[in-house]
C-alpha cells in the first residue's frame, strides 16, 4: 500500500463524529466479554474532525479464521495471518439497497487504529463491475476506479455526543477474489485519542464508476445503505518506557507515550514551545509555510529482529499549542502486520527504547 500514498477515496465525517469515547461508560451496556478497544494517511493539524469508533461483541456469523484471509490482500503476501486472527474480529452485518448488498466483513484494530473491509456485491449475483474495470486496477497498485459519494461512520448510543478529539484516514476499493462477484472495500483510521467500545452506525451513498474520471463518474446506484452493528477486537498494544528528553527540529521535548501493537504505532510527545500565536493565525496550508511542521519533524525508527528497519514516514499527526508548550501526536498504520517479538527496539530522535516482550 505504499505507506497509505496516492489516497483514492479521503473519508468524510460529521460533526457527530468528532472524538474520543470517554472511559469505557459504553462497555457496561454491551456486557462485552471480550477487551474493547477499538484506512491511510491523511495528515491532520490542530483539532481534526475526528472519528470516533465505537466497538464491541460483533453478532459476527463468520470464524475467526476468516478475519486474517479478508486482510491478507491488505497487509501483503507476508502478513501474519494468525496474528491478524487474533487481533481481529469477523462482524458479518449486511444491507441491501438499489439490488447491491454491502456487508461488514471483519475489523482489525488496536487503541489507536483500526481498519474495517466491507465487501459489496450485486444481488442478482452478476459482477459489480466489467472485467475491463477489474483489469484496469493493475494501473493502480490492486486499487479499483470506484468511489463512494459519501461514506458515514458514526457512534450510536446514549453516550456518542459527549466525545471529541481528532485524527484522519482514507478508504479504497480491491478485488480480494477474482473467482467470486465481491468487491471491497476497505476503511483506514488513525485516532489521536484511546477509540472506545460501543455501537456503531455507518451509511454509503452513491456508488460510482471512476474509470475514465472523477468528473465524467458513471453511476451504479444510489443507495443509501446503512449498516448499524457492534465491533470489536482484541487490542494487543503495548505501552513503551517514556519521559525520556528528545529533540524535535532543535527544540527541547519530552516523549509522553508509545504504544505499540502488530498493527500500529503512536507516539505522543511535548514539545517545549509554543507555536508563536501570530504564525497560528496565518491560515497557511502549503506545506513550505506551514507552522506546524516543525513541530511534527520527529523522526522514528522501528527495527526488527531479522536487521531489516522501518521508518515512520507519512504518519497521521497532530498539535495543538497552548500553555507555552505544543502536544503532538503521530501516528501510523503499518503496510505489514508483523508479531511485536520480531520488534527490536524504537528509535525516537536520538534515544533507543528496546522492547522487550
Amino acid at each position: 500500500m505504499k505507506q497509505y500514498k496516492d489516497t483514492m477515496d479521503e473519508l468524510r465525517f460529521t460533526p457527530e463524529q468528532k472524538a474520543h469515547m470517554v472511559d469505557r461508560l459504553m462497555e457496561s451496556a454491551q456486557a462485552s466479554p471480550r477487551r474493547p478497544h477499538s484506512f491511510r494517511r491523511v495528515a491532520v493539524v490542530g483539532v481534526a474532525a475526528a472519528l470516533v469508533l465505537s466497538v464491541g461483541v460483533a453478532g459476527a456469523t463468520g470464524v475467526l479464521g476468516e478475519v486474517g484471509e479478508r486482510f491478507s490482500a491488505l497487509f501483503g503476501p507476508a502478513t501474519q495471518t494468525e496474528v491478524i486472527d487474533q487481533i481481529g474480529y469477523p462482524i458479518g452485518a449486511s444491507v441491501t439497497a438499489d439490488g447491491i448488498t454491502i456487508t461488514a466483513d471483519a475489523i482489525v484494530g488496536d487503541t489507536y487504529s483500526y481498519a474495517i473491509v466491507y465487501s459489496i456485491s450485486r444481488e442478482d449475483g452478476n459482477p459489480l463491475v466489467s472485467q475491463e474495470v477489474l483489469d484496469g486496477s493493475e494501473e493502480y497498485e490492486g486499487r479499483l476506479p470506484l468511489s463512494f459519494e459519501d461514506y458515514d461512520l458514526r457512534p450510536t448510543g446514549p453516550l456518542a455526543s459527549l466525545a471529541s478529539g481528532g485524527g484522519g484516514g482514507f478508504s479504497h476499493f480491491y478485488d480480494a477474489d477474482p473467482t467470486d462477484n465481491a468487491i471491497q472495500f476497505v476503511a483506514f483510521w488513525t485516532s489521536d485519542t484511546p477509540i472506545r467500545s460501543g455501537k456503531v452506525s455507518t451509511t454509503f451513498r452513491g456508488l460510482y464508476d471512476t474509470t475514465d474520471s472523477y468528473a465524467n463518474k458513471t453511476l451504479l446506484a444510489e443507495g443509501p445503505w446503512t449498516l448499524d452493528f457492534t465491533m470489536d477486537f482484541e487490542d494487543s498494544s503495548i505501552a513503551l518506557p517514556a519521559g525520556q528528553a528528545i529533540q524535535v527540529s532543535g527544540m527541547d521535548a519530552t516523549l509522553d507515550s508509545i504504544t505499540l501493537s502488530p498493527l500500529s504505532i503512536m507516539v505522543e510527545y511535548t514539545v517545549h514551545q509554543e507555536i508563536p500565536e501570530a504564525e497560528r493565525e496565518t491560515g497557511q496550508t502549503d506545506k513550505a509555510n506551514d507552522p506546524y511542521a516543525p513541530f511534527r519533524d520527529l523522526p522514528v525508527t522501528l527495527t526488527y529482529t531479522d536487521g531489516s528497519t522501518l521508518e515512520i514516514k507519512s504518519a497521521n499527526t497532530s498539535v495543538g499549542s497552548g500553555n507555552g508548550k505544543a502536544k503532538c501526536t503521530m501516528g501510523l498504520i503499518f503496510d505489514t502486520i508483523r508479531p511485536l517479538d520480531e520488534v527490536t527496539s524504537i528509535t525516537v530522535g536520538d534515544v533507543v527504547i528496546p522492547v522487550s516482550q
